[in-house]
């Protein structure tokens, strides 16, 4: 999973922008750093934006001429799946607690995008309960 950052030099900075992700706007001092930047900070603008307002997280449309791909960890790709299942299906938190017999801070952690708290095994089982499941694929660079 890659969102694609596009960066365009404005007073001497360096904007970057994504389309699938339009709050996350920020300038850094070269295309460098705002690469590094995103790919540390999209997973906590994804909670901010979406996961906090139980809003469905968009996923990655294809990459455009120009876009920078900025990678998605496994982990995060999985917390995002799982998030985007919950909330079209109208699950809450608690009916996972429920469903897995886990505290709802266990359950916290399978959908916490900025922190690294759920194994993928515990983030399937989640899915499992919740009658879905992962299909995994694998891509050449």
């Amino acid at each position: 999973m890659f969102y694609g950052l596009k960066t365009e030099v404005v007073d001497g900075k360096v904007m970057c922008t994504c389309r699938d992700i339009p709050e996350c706007v920020y300038d850094a001092p070269t295309v460098e750093e705002g690469e590094k930047f995103a790919a540390q900070a999209f997973p906590a603008a994804l909670e901010l934006f979406y996961r906090r307002k139980r809003a469905i997280i968009p996923l990655p449309s294809p990459l455009q001429e120009g876009e920078i791909p900025i990678r998605v960890p496994t982990r995060v790709q999985g917390k995002i799946l799982l998030w985007n299942y919950m909330i079209e299906n109208r699950y809450r938190l608690s009916d996972l607690s429920r469903l897995l017999n886990i505290s709802a801070t266990q359950v916290q952690r399978f959908v916490d995008l900025s922190k690294d708290g759920a194994s993928m095994e515990a983030i399937d089982d989640a899915l499992d309960v919740l009658g879905a499941h992962f299909t995994l694929t694998l891509q050449k660079r």
